[in-house]
């Protein structure tokens, strides 16, 4: 028998475990990548906010070595993202991390916090995620695997650019992840800045953007403008003058009479004089001796004192200008500059792969298409991957001549398991742009972009130092508007099929069936459209070139002029029956032609 204390216990524990599950918004998508950007690059969505929310940061899919440093920016805009990605002037920043993300592996959630939480009341927004340090892992959208939904929200996926908001966007994609997020119920302060930089004297108004649960609203604000733990202001929107050059911290604390005071600071958010500001960067190549690299600083803002750490171990390692360091073991490793001067500094961090021997130097050119046959059987593991703990590793280079997207698969092409990375720079700083294993059974395959007259880098190697005989198949596919129209139709019952997209750089194919005679594919300039007899064949252009067939490849120039031009193509099966009869001087059957509008 159940006494009332003990039954008023349970409902008590039941409302309790009710409330704290109700409290909760976090939001997740998927983590089942089959597809990536670079690094650096965005993704985009829509999210419905049914209740308002507090965002304290998201959890991220990406292929970057487990336990490098990862951050993230974000950006809303009003209502939708949806043609917005290339109008960079649109968004505004609305959050940023707080410096401790790191990798986690791909298809689990790498865990970036963000400095200041954002809160977003009752509405729809386009989000934009943009990577620091990494790249995000994404899966191509099939229309049912492309909306999210809690009691709090409602994601609707998406977008994806290798630059943020870069136009031509790649689409659908869905980003893998979960938002970190409560009700905003409560106080929370937050506030904005007419400017955030400018030339001293710098005047800057700041205006109150809390969000409190109650009717009364916020009823008294304290701020310190400058970071040195004093009040400046109890206005609800104050005035400063910013008069030394540095970077400053802005604090401000609300009250609303009911709930706790809540306190905002964020850091380095004024930067006075910022042309004499410091923002940290190097570049690295490698040095005269095995393992040793030169590291040069690039940082602007006119430093006078660095601090490098080249191991990540953080114990400062050099204080020169341009050190050289010499690495005991290939691997990879997180190399950071603090660069500094009179009115402070800036730390930068990045992923530096150190290679053992030659393999990157003396990597294999790949064209388009599929590749002769290669294997990794006397091949070693040139440094850590970060998937498919991938190991016994071949090198391969591919030039690229135009924009597009380029996609390296070794599906239905490789007799063991299989791993691939892609990376852009040089041999002596590579960057990581996308890693892949088991995405077309034990196969893989990769996609990045590329840009032209750049060179980038291709490994492949096998699951757990799987070892055997593999082919690469190389595909471009352009990101213009190219299209093709069937003009004229055809006689006897050939048709002339086309895949791909005729945009420059890209593959288009054309396939003439059903094949009786002598195929040929001709190709024009000038639509004609002429009758060839009564039976309706038709000459549809100018026949400039004729080529053997049944079928014919072709990737377009990566040439700019090209664009919008037009080029006509049609089959012709000579000696076939059902187009000119028998008793003609020629008996054939032609196909419909097919005009080419290149983008």
């Amino acid at each position: 028998m159940t006494s009332p204390a003990r039954a008023l216990g349970a409902l008590a524990a039941l409302a309790f475990a009710a409330a704290t599950a109700s409290a909760q918004c976090n939001l997740q998508t998927l983590y089942a990548t089959n597809n990536g950007g670079s690094v650096g690059g965005a993704v985009y969505f829509d999210l419905n906010v049914t209740t308002g929310i507090r965002i304290t940061g998201f959890d991220v899919n990406t292929t970057t070595a487990a336990s490098t440093p990862i951050g993230l920016l974000v950006y809303t805009i009003p209502g939708t993202h949806v043609g917005n990605e290339g109008n960079p002037g649109a968004w505004t920043q609305v959050g940023q991390d707080n410096g401790t993300g790191v990798a986690a592996g791909s298809n689990v959630g790498s865990r970036i916090p963000l400095l200041n939480p954002i809160i977003l009341t009752p509405g729809q927004y386009g989000i934009a995620l943009v990577a620091q340090a990494f790249n995000h892992s994404y899966t191509n959208g099939t229309g049912a695997n492309q909306v999210y939904t809690n009691g709090c929200m409602t994601l609707t996926a998406g977008s994806a650019t290798n630059a943020p908001f870069q136009a031509g966007p790649f689409t659908p994609r869905v980003w893998n992840g979960e938002i970190l997020a409560t009700p905003a119920a409560g106080l929370f302060a937050n506030f904005s800045a007419s400017t955030t930089s400018g030339a001293t004297p710098l005047n800057v108004t700041f205006t109150d953007t809390s969000f409190t649960d109650q009717p009364g609203g916020v009823t008294s604000w304290a701020w310190d403008l400058n970071g040195d733990n004093i009040v400046d202001s109890n206005a609800q929107a104050p005035s400063f003058t910013y008069s030394t050059c540095g970077y400053y911290d802005v604090t401000l604390t609300v009250n609303d009479g009911v709930n706790p005071a809540s306190t905002i600071t964020k850091t380095d958010h004024i930067a006075a004089d910022p042309q004499l500001l410091v923002v940290a960067d190097f570049t690295s190549a490698s040095g005269a001796v095995p393992l040793s690299y030169v590291f040069t600083d690039t940082s602007v803002g006119s430093p006078s004192a660095w601090s490098w750490d080249f191991d990540g171990d953080n114990v400062p390692d050099s204080a020169q200008q341009n050190p050289t360091w010499t690495y005991g073991t290939p691997g990879t490793y997180t190399v950071s500059l603090t660069a500094s001067n009179a009115c402070g500094g800036g730390t930068v961090r990045k992923q530096l792969n150190v290679l053992a021997g030659d393999e990157c130097g003396s990597a294999i050119a790949l064209a388009l298409g599929v590749s002769p046959v290669f294997d990794n059987l006397q091949a070693t593991t040139s440094f850590a991957w970060p998937c498919a703990a991938g190991g016994n590793d071949v090198w391969f280079t591919y030039d690229s001549s135009c924009n597009g997207s380029l996609e390296v698969t070794t599906c239905n092409l490789a007799a063991f398991d299989t791993a691939l990375e892609a990376f852009s720079g040089d041999c002596s700083n590579l960057v990581s742009l996308v890693c892949n294993d088991d995405n077309c059974g034990l196969q893989s395959r990769i996609t990045f972009a590329v840009a032209p007259n750049r060179r980038y880098y291709i490994r492949a190697g096998g699951y757990n130092s799987a070892r055997g005989s593999f082919q690469l198949n190389l595909i471009l596919s352009s990101s213009g508007n190219g299209n093709f129209t069937s003009l004229f139709p055809g006689c006897g019952g050939a048709t002339l099929a086309t895949t791909g997209q005729p945009n420059i750089g890209a593959t288009v194919d054309f396939t003439l069936t059903p094949v009786q005679g002598l195929p040929f594919v001709m190709i024009g300039s000038v639509p004609l459209g002429v009758p060839l007899c009564p039976q309706g064949c038709i000459i549809g252009h100018n026949m400039d070139v004729v080529l053997p067939a049944p079928s014919f490849s072709a990737t377009i120039p990566c040439w700019p002029f090209l664009v919008g031009g037009q080029v006509y193509f049609q089959g012709l099966d000579l000696g076939a029956n059902g187009g000119c009869p028998s008793g003609n001087p020629v008996q054939l059957v032609t196909t419909n032609t097919v005009r080419a509008t290149i983008g």
